[in-house]
Order: C-alpha cells, then structure tokens, then sequence
C-alpha cells in the first residue's frame, strides 16, 4: 500500500513539474503588450482632430499537413475567429493585447510556435482615411512576450520608413 501512495504522490509530483515547462503559449497565456509613440506632427495631428488609435492583432501560424484542410487562402491558421483590435487614446501610450480571443484547439494544428501580425492606425473618427504610418510586428508570439515592444508612428505624410519588429 505504501508503495502505491509514493508512487502516486511521484506521479503527481513530476506532472506538476512538467506543467511548468511548459511554454506559456501551450498553457494558453497569448497575451502581450505594446506601446505606441507618436511623432511629434502625429500627435498634433490627431489631439486637434480629436482622433484615436487602433492596434490591430491577428494570430496564425503554418499547418500541421494534417491540418491543411482548416488553412486560409494564404496557407495559414487563424487562431481566432476575428482580429482582436485594442483602442487607446490618441496621444499614444500602452496596449495590453490579452489573446482571450483565441480558439486553443486550433494550437493542435499548428506545425511550430503561434506568430503574432500586429498593424496600429488611426481610429478614423476625424477621417475615413488612416492618418499614421506605423512600425509593425510579424514574427513569433513568444519574440513579443519577452517585452512590451514600442511602435512608433508618425503621419503618412512625413514618409516615415516603418520598421518590423521586434
């Protein structure tokens, strides 16, 4: 009988341990943080128009051959139904991106690490047209996990060269 306890408390004992190897991505933590910055004719541009911000989020990542089938017409999964998009003020500043949107199933197909898109603009309350040209994130969620990465921004008639990051 003894044995058996100790083998089950051993047993408990080491998936406790590997629970917390696992990345934060398989147990489901998808969420990052951004800060926006503002050049300084953007920022002036959108408090006299009174204008907002938008980041814009889209998760995928590249399909299992055997989960091909659920691939979009670009040959990735989505891991959410739709983009997750995060408002902040016009003068720039944090988002906190939580990745609550995301369907965990659609991990199983995917063939390596959830990649993150992430695009910022205006809000378009002042114009239809977006007024910011801005610093973009493609590349792997866990890349943008570390830290939160600054975006910076400026109107698109200032020709500002936009950076992929991180």
């Amino acid at each position: 009988m003894k044995r058996h306890g100790s083998s089950l408390a051993m047993t408990i004992a080491a998936s406790a341990l590997l629970a917390c190897a696992v990345p934060a991505t398989a147990q489901g933590d998808m969420s990052f943080d951004v800060n926006v910055t503002l050049s300084k004719k953007a920022a002036a541009k959108l408090a006299a128009e009174k204008e907002g911000i938008v980041v814009f989020v889209d998760y995928y990542g590249d399909p299992k051959r055997s989960a091909e089938r659920h691939a979009n017409e670009i040959g990735q999964i989505d891991l959410e139904q739709q983009n997750d998009e995060v408002a902040i003020p016009g003068t720039g500043g944090h988002a906190h991106i939580s990745g609550a949107k995301i369907d965990t199933k659609r991990l199983d197909w995917l063939a390596g690490p959830p990649k993150v898109n992430v695009n910022v603009a205006s809000a378009r309350k002042s114009s239809s047209d977006n007024l910011l040209g801005c610093d973009f994130i493609d590349g792997q969620l866990s890349a943008v996990q570390r830290k939160p990465v600054t975006l910076h921004c400026a109107l698109i008639e200032e020709n500002y060269d936009t950076e992929l990051k991180p």
